[in-house]
């Protein structure tokens, strides 16, 4: 699985390292060892490109915390020095990193399977 991919030349690039080292590998070994190329979706621009990144990904896994990240442009380690005072001033409903913002990061969760035309696992 590779991570923080944002373009799927991105993604082509890394499979066709891991394609050389796979192949290397099982010749030295001499055994056929199955294996995919997935991605995590962490990136919005990720999501809204699922349908080119399925073009090489096998699979995907979406990885709702760093995508909350990304999406919201806050950091969870620095977010406790003032979600409280977004959730108690009703900026938000939620602590996004507790519930799953279903109004944004929910969009392009649901995105990924309908772009890529295949399930994703989050």
């Amino acid at each position: 699985m590779i991570p923080l991919v944002a373009d799927v030349n991105e993604l082509r690039l890394q499979a066709d390292v891991v394609h050389r080292v796979a192949t290397e590998v099982c010749a030295k070994a001499q055994k056929k060892i199955e294996y995919m190329i997935g991605t995590m979706i962490e990136l919005p621009r990720a999501a809204l490109t699922a349908d080119r990144i399925a073009e090489v990904a096998e699979f995907f896994s979406l990885e709702t915390n760093d995508l909350t990240q990304t999406t919201y442009g806050i950091s969870r380690d620095d977010s406790g020095k003032f979600l409280p005072f977004y959730i108690e001033n009703r900026i938000f409903k939620d602590d996004p990193f507790q519930v799953l913002d279903q109004t944004g990061v929910g969009q392009l969760v649901q995105l990924v399977p309908k772009e890529a035309g295949r399930p994703a696992v989050i």
